[in-house]
């Protein structure tokens, strides 16, 4: 009975506090592709062709694909919260990537002074997530969303946006499916006629109470509820 409880925990902390974020993420996703984790991925949807529309041109954003990260957006305030949003929820895709795609993700996400930070501080976030995610040869399921936007500062080059969001992570064998959620706030730059991310910081929390009239899912049982489920706003 121990051994889950623990398990629970080890996740938790190690993986869906660190993954919660899309700049977070990026920290984590630069270790050797021989991880378990990225060996066993699901692909994801934001794995389209480079250059593939992902909103019309008169959109905040995302345009299109770069490095399968969403990229093109408007020099607006919009576009800086749709920036944003989309940032955090890159965690999906940056699970799937080989060392060389998630330095091209990073190049492509982060400002020109900020790449080589978040770089250097990759192998060092995913080492603990891709331990504590060890040992199971099941898909890693994990799902993020954005719940609502706070602008708390903004200009025609540089804006701050926090994003309270949920990410859901489920591993059959080694994480049952549960919710990390945290505030991650974005430091953004307008570079290269794009948002950039300079920084992000993450901060746990807040967490509801779970719905107690609900039973917790399984691994199993989160798989067959939302097959052919897909996230929202990616391509079909």
């Amino acid at each position: 009975m121990n051994r889950p409880h623990s398990t629970r925990w080890l996740v938790s902390s190690a993986v869906v506090l660190a993954l919660v974020g899309g700049a977070a993420v990026l920290r984590g996703f630069a270790s050797s592709g021989s991880s378990t984790v990225a060996n066993h991925a699901r692909p994801t949807s934001l794995h389209a062709p480079q250059g593939a529309v992902v909103a019309a041109p008169t959109s905040p954003g995302p345009r299109r694909l770069q490095s399968g990260i969403p990229v093109g957006y408007a020099p607006t305030r919009e576009g800086a919260i749709a920036a944003a949003v989309s940032f955090m929820a890159t965690g999906e895709a940056l699970l799937g990537m080989n060392p060389a795609e998630v330095a091209a993700a990073i190049h492509t996400m982060a400002t020109a002074e900020a790449e080589g930070r978040i770089l250097a501080e990759t192998t060092t976030r995913l080492a603990a997530a891709r331990g504590a995610l060890a040992g199971s040869d099941a898909l890693v399921e994990y799902r993020q969303a954005a719940v609502a936007v706070r602008v708390d500062d903004f200009d025609a080059v540089r804006a701050r946006v926090a994003v309270w969001n949920v990410g859901v992570l489920s591993r059959a064998g080694v994480a049952p499916p549960q919710a990390g959620w945290s505030i991650s706030t974005f430091d953004l730059a307008w570079e290269h006629d794009d948002w950039k991310v300079a920084q992000e910081t993450v901060e746990p929390g807040p967490a509801p109470v779970p719905n107690t009239a609900v039973a917790p899912a399984s691994s199993a049982e989160l798989d067959r509820r939302l097959a052919g489920f897909r996230a929202y706003g990616s391509r079909p």
